[in-house]
């Protein structure tokens, strides 16, 4: 049986990135532990694999790009296309290849990325999501891999490098732009509850509303993960009640827009009904009608900064956990309107 990477970690009591690295001869490694390291491969007779013989040669260096766990989903969301758009172009400016991981479960995902890493495939990867509880993260850390990520992480934020709009301000500002245009009642409508930007995002939904003096009406918040026909039926007894809001903030484009095709089948209309406004600005705020108000996260920006933050880390040129925080902007459009039925 052919000798692995794994069987060199086990022998000098090693992690195996640190036996990755060891054969990139990397400098967040001692030469004492490398010394070790490179004993035992001689003794086992290992042989590092076309992957690993790239690393140490710098002709083949990628990263790997950690999707959420998605049935498919994932890839007709413009956030994450734009995203992996944008980390690919960073990523072959630096001469850096790019690789996905992806899975329908937690568990295929995480299978996904050990291969990836056992075998030596990629220098680091970028996780494009934070989320609770999550066995990726705890996986990545475990064993002292260099990752980065797209979001404040849930766990060990003073340890990890990040790249992340402020989105508790993001979901403050969308909320006191509908305030400003007199809309008291205002809904909150998100698919993934789960994950920490949307928790962000809702903190500073309630916030505006609170400094404003205006009770949080939970029957204002909906959060699955699907608009389901549970969901829809929900949504439709909310916006034909007597009491029903006026606006709402939608988690991204994506939801939005599947709100604005729900409204006309209910006989609401956008926005001298219902205002509507959303995250991403994304090709679906321009192209559905009525174009949406959308709060632009600078995707572009945010791909690069991880791309840089983490070679950075790759090549030992930056060793401390930093965090990078992007500015947002309202891109108005025609989904908005100033509220009349207060006056």
């Amino acid at each position: 049986m052919a000798i692995t990477i794994k069987d060199v970690a086990k022998k000098a009591g090693v992690a195996t990135s640190t036996v990755s690295r060891t054969i990139q001869d990397h400098s967040s490694i001692s030469e004492k532990t490398k010394k070790k390291v490179r004993s035992v491969m001689e003794e086992l007779g290992y042989q590092p694999n076309l992957a690993a013989r790239g690393l140490v040669s710098k002709n083949m260096r990628t990263i790997g790009v950690i999707l959420p766990v998605s049935d498919g989903t994932v890839f007709k969301n413009p956030f994450f296309l734009e995203m992996i758009r944008g980390i690919s172009k960073a990523c072959n400016e630096n001469k850096y290849m790019v690789a996905l991981a992806s899975g329908t479960t937690q568990e295929e995902l995480l299978e996904s990325i050990q291969t990836m890493a056992k075998g030596g495939r990629a220098d680091g990867f970028i996780v494009l999501y934070s989320k609770k509880n999550d066995e990726i993260i705890e996986y990545l850390h475990r064993e002292k891999l260099f990752y980065a990520m797209i979001g404040k992480p849930y766990e060990y934020e003073n340890e990890i490098v990040y790249v992340d709009n402020d989105n508790k301000l993001a979901g403050r500002d969308a909320t006191n732009y509908l305030l400003a245009l007199n809309h008291k009642k205002i809904a909150y409508i998100n698919k993934h509850a789960d994950q920490m930007m949307s928790a962000e995002r809702l903190l500073g939904y309630k916030e505006a509303l609170l400094l404003k003096g205006i009770e949080v009406n939970p029957k204002y918040i909906l959060e699955e993960k699907m608009i389901s026909t549970n969901q829809k039926e929900k949504i439709k007894e909310l916006f034909i009640s007597e009491q029903h809001p006026t606006a709402v903030v939608a988690g991204d484009d994506l939801i939005a827009m599947e709100l604005v095709y729900l409204f006309k089948e209910f006989n609401l209309r956008i926005p001298e009904d219902i205002s509507i406004i959303s995250f991403n600005n994304s090709i679906f705020a321009k192209m559905v009608q009525p174009s949406l108000t959308s709060i632009d996260l600078h995707v572009a920006y945010l791909s690069e900064q991880v791309v840089e933050k983490l070679i950075d880390l790759i090549e030992g040129k930056q060793n401390l956990a930093i965090k990078v925080i992007l500015p947002h902007e309202i891109i108005e459009r025609k989904s908005c309107k100033l509220n009349q039925t207060a006056f």
